[in-house]
């Protein structure tokens, strides 16, 4: 093995973003709401989750998970990390589910 064998097997992450799709379900006022629309995500390598992960003191881990993760078609992040700490409940899990599924962290919902 050596690093061009590596690189040709796809061992290293890709810095082009992810583009998926994301529903998300409320109750608003009683009313069942649905929201749809399209996020890229970044694929995180092995470093960077180490870098995001390896402070276990850190309480604020998939705040900082989405922020590191969320872009615009080019890559560029969109969503501050202070913003990301103030996102709903169940909009945070469901970008963390996305995240997880474009790193190959679990599988996709059908």
């Amino acid at each position: 093995m050596n690093l061009n064998d590596l690189m040709e097997a796809g061992g290293f992450v890709s810095d082009k973003p992810a583009k998926k799709e994301v529903v998300w379900k409320r109750t608003v006022d009683g009313q069942e709401v649905e929201s749809k629309f399209g996020v890229y995500i970044r694929r995180q390598s092995f470093g960077q989750m180490e870098a995001i992960y390896g402070d276990g003191a850190d309480r604020a881990r998939m705040s900082k998970y989405i922020a590191e993760s969320i872009c615009d078609e080019s890559g560029k992040l969109i969503i501050p990390f202070e913003k990301a700490m103030l996102l709903h409940r169940d909009l945070g899990t469901l970008f963390v589910e996305t995240i997880n599924e474009v790193n190959g962290l679990n599988k996709p919902k059908n």
